[in-house]
């Protein structure tokens, strides 16, 4: 109770944010991290139905039947955010690794693919202080902090198999791991009153699987000299009960102390995604895809929280094939892109629900008939000041290096 009133004031009367990521987060896993991939992110942020010869898809296992050649992928990005309320707007901004992904072809005939990697799922990342004056001459001045840190990632490894030359099936082993801290303090400008800090850390970690399908049979309904690669494709994240432990320490001007230790569960609802996709004339491609997850049945030590609802993500993305992938000019071998989302993110307050509105762009630069840089830029505008909440607009640059090389293949003699 008391940590909820220490967040309502910092809602309204905060006179001062620093975070990369939202206040928002924190309820829940923090926010969600929907793709990996920078090319996705352009795209939307998802691409279920997409097969992608260059990229590994972390959404749909299925895409990895595509693999013909040995792939790495790395990823960074920079994350600023302006945040306001009704009396202030401030700016922070951070950089951090987006993960690493590795793929390889088996059986390129029967469509076998294997990829694994590390990837981040959520992140909390918010820091907020407000002052008090205190007309009581016994108590002094003091102000009070809430500070989040932390997030959950997961490492994982599957396959995909090419059932027939319309369908293809992936899945993949997911072993999930993170670290939660959140930090509340009081601080007085007297030294005769005792500051004080509380520090609450989880430690959650378990495991789940990632199943996935994409169908071509569309091609065969849809007979068209204008429209090619019509894909549909259906992934699912399903989580086991995360064992979580819990260290809650009590730090003042005379004493450190452990006040509680436990462990418990943490547990995850389900996530499901759809997409479709096609390519119109062999150069440009469409892509619709649609996410969610009810994040009302998250429990954390048994309990669900009244802040959080299901979370809903649309997504459009548009994609220009390079003019010719052989030429000498640069220009003519980038791929360009355009996305826009909509999403009801998990988050809600008084029955409202929070926001998300995204504009993304992107492109890659060819390196080598093989080898890309993908860039992408993210502008989402997200929550509102009604209601003394917060008003946040993110600004997203992402970066890839994708390398494809032809390691492990073997070749008939």
């Amino acid at each position: 109770m008391k940590t909820f009133l220490l967040y309502y004031l910092i809602l309204i009367c905060s006179l001062t944010f620093a975070q990369s990521s939202s206040v928002y987060s924190r309820y829940g896993i923090g926010d969600i991290k929907h793709s990996f991939s920078t090319r996705y992110k352009a795209l939307g942020g998802l691409g279920v139905s997409i097969y992608d010869k260059y990229h590994i898809s972390t959404i749909n296992p299925a895409s990895w039947t595509s693999f013909d050649r040995t792939k790495i992928e790395f990823a960074l990005s920079y994350n600023g955010v302006m945040v306001s309320n009704i009396n202030k707007k401030t700016f922070t901004a951070e950089t951090e690794v987006e993960g690493i992904n590795f793929g390889f072809p088996v059986e390129k005939d029967l469509g076998i693919g294997v990829a694994l990697g590390l990837i981040p799922v959520s992140r909390v990342s918010y820091k907020t202080k407000f002052n008090f004056v205190n007309s009581d001459s016994m108590i002094s001045n003091y102000d009070i902090t809430l500070e989040g840190k932390g997030g959950l990632s997961k490492i994982f490894i599957g396959s995909s198999v090419k059932l027939s030359n319309n369908f293809s099936i992936g899945g993949a082993f997911d072993y999930y791991f993170g670290s939660f801290r959140y930090i509340s303090a009081i601080a007085f400008t007297n030294q005769n009153n005792f500051s004080s800090e509380y520090t609450l850390n989880y430690r959650p970690y378990g495991y789940g699987a990632t199943l996935g399908i994409i169908s071509s049979s569309l091609n065969e309904l849809i007979r068209s000299e204008d429209l090619s690669n019509i894909n549909f494709g259906i992934s699912a994240s399903f989580y086991s009960k995360f064992k979580t432990d819990s260290v809650i320490t009590g730090v003042s001007s005379v004493l450190v102390d452990t006040i509680a230790q436990y462990s418990d569960y943490m547990q995850l609802p389900p996530k499901f995604n759809i997409g479709l996709s096609f390519l119109l004339k062999q150069k440009y491609l469409f892509t619709f895809d649609y996410s969610t997850q009810d994040f009302s049945k998250f429990k954390v030590f048994s309990k669900t929280s009244d802040n959080l609802q299901s979370l809903h993500k649309f997504r459009i993305g548009f994609e220009a094939q390079a003019v010719n992938e052989l030429s000498q000019k640069l220009m003519e071998r980038v791929l360009w892109r355009i996305g826009l989302s909509y999403e009801k993110t998990p988050y809600k307050f008084y029955d409202v629900g929070i926001n998300q509105y995204s504009f993304l762009a992107g492109l890659s630069l060819p390196i080598n008939p093989d080898n890309l840089i993908d860039l992408s830029f993210e502008y989402a505008l997200r929550g509102t000041t009604d209601n003394n909440l917060i008003k946040e607009n993110f600004f997203k640059l992402n970066v890839s290096l994708v390398f494809n090389e032809l390691w492990f293949l073997r070749f008939e003699k």
